[in-house]
């Protein structure tokens, strides 16, 4: 293979001015989308505890059939990036998350807060499906580095959401507290619609930054790219009959988000059953995802060098002892707990994207995430009602955690098992190029 097709992998954070923008962008819809239906949480919830009386298990448990309610949405966002693109599908995405937020602040029943929920979860699932994609085509051979920098978005979220979201209860009352998320949202739809480009090359950047070939070649590359995905091999039928997309979506994905959202949507109640009061179990949240920020670049490092397959099985070992910490009854665990999930975070929003692109390549990337993440969101949506239900049954978060901790191993299992062998297309020949 000629050097002009062969884009090298490795751990340098070498990208353009407009590549570091795209990362930026990335973590700000990473911020916002799981600021406000993960971390936020913890503070929405009680609000709505507080003002009407509900019950707690009960709203946690809307959030988890909004998941599945919204897988079919969720496809029908797959299907519009594949054929459409990230940007179109980033500004219908936007739209309806300010739409969401805005109307979860002025609910008046049960029924009106599934029907916010609902649209909030099924966005906030397309912002997912935005980010990846985006970091697939502006980084194909530095997916998972990138996608270290862009995951800082939801640690950044978890260090400050929380303190953002009563700031604007403070300015604008109960509904300021959903407010202040709209206007995040709207932000990033304007930034969608008049700078967000598709790849690179609409741009006239190259890939990874990579400028080892003249522009040219890149541009000749990327027609042949787009010409292949329009009669890719890759069928939805041929996807769905293919163990590593199960493997992927099941066992990387949907348990790494089934552990991630079961933990961070009751964290604070978690922290303040060692006994810690409510404002220290928020300042402890926040002074330890900021330590944990640099671990989501790490993981993203540790997937530059030694794969995106060794990077799940670090990432699964990761979390068993974070949720063995957690267990433990002493107080002084939740120092180093809370630090290792804040980690957690990172490696969560890292992993998939980045083993999808390892296994299916820049090319076979959309087809391939348009079956395997409404697959992870069908596991992932367990886990509101599992860690609700479960703690109200047990009086606890023990029985949850070791539950959460038998989950873990069946990821480390199902890594060592997997095959991460490209079978995608990432790159072509001279001969292809020129034909």
């Amino acid at each position: 293979m000629k050097k002009d097709n062969v884009l090298a992998k490795n751990a340098k954070s070498n990208f353009g001015m407009t590549h570091w923008l795209v990362i930026l962008l990335m973590m700000g819809f990473g911020y916002f989308s799981n600021g406000s239906m993960n971390d936020g949480l913890n503070t929405y919830v009680g609000l709505f505890v507080d003002k009407f009386g509900w019950s707690s298990a009960n709203l946690l448990t809307y959030s988890s059939i909004a998941g599945w309610v919204s897988i079919i949405i969720i496809i029908g966002y797959t299907q519009l990036a594949r054929k459409a693109g990230a940007r179109k599908t980033a500004i219908l995405s936007m739209t309806l998350a300010a739409t969401g937020m805005f109307l979860w602040g002025r609910v008046q029943s049960p029924k009106m807060y599934f029907v916010a929920i609902l649209i909030l979860t099924a966005s906030s699932s397309g912002i997912m499906v935005i980010r990846n994609l985006c970091i697939n085509n502006w980084f194909p051979s530095k997916s998972g580095l990138a996608l270290g920098w862009a995951t800082m978005g939801p640690l950044i979220a978890t260090a400050t959401v929380l303190w953002l979201i009563r700031f604007g209860g403070k300015i604008a009352g109960f509904t300021g507290h959903f407010d202040i998320m709209v206007v995040g949202f709207v932000v990033l739809l304007l930034i969608s619609i008049f700078w967000l480009r598709d790849d690179p090359e609409d741009k006239g950047c190259f890939p990874d930054n990579e400028k080892t070939m003249t522009r040219e070649m890149a541009q000749k590359i990327h027609e042949k790219g787009m010409e292949y995905k329009k009669t890719s091999p890759w069928t939805i039928k041929k996807l769905l009959t293919n163990r590593q997309v199960w493997q992927i979506g099941v066992g990387v994905g949907g348990l790494n988000m089934l552990i991630g959202n079961s933990v961070m949507s009751q964290l604070i109640p978690s922290i303040m059953s060692h006994g810690f009061e409510r404002s220290t179990a928020m300042t402890m949240m926040t002074v330890g995802a900021i330590v944990a920020i640099p671990l989501s670049y790490l993981f993203g490092v540790i997937d530059a060098k030694k794969g995106s397959r060794a990077t799940v099985i670090i990432f699964f070992i990761w979390c068993a002892m974070e949720l063995t910490l957690l267990i433990l009854p002493f107080q002084w665990v939740i120092y180093p707990a809370i630090v290792m999930v804040g980690g957690m975070i990172g490696g969560s929003g890292n992993i998939m994207g980045a083993m999808t692109t390892t296994v299916f390549g820049r090319y076979d990337y959309a087809n391939a995430f348009a079956v395997i993440y409404p697959i992870c969101v069908a596991v992932r949506s367990c886990s509101y009602a599992f860690i609700g239900n479960l703690r109200e049954i047990t009086g606890g978060y023990t029985v949850p955690y070791v539950v959460l901790i038998c989950v873990a191993v069946l990821g480390i299992v199902n890594a060592v098992c997997i095959n991460d062998k490209m079978i995608g297309r990432q790159q072509f020949s001279a001969e292809e190029i020129n034909d």
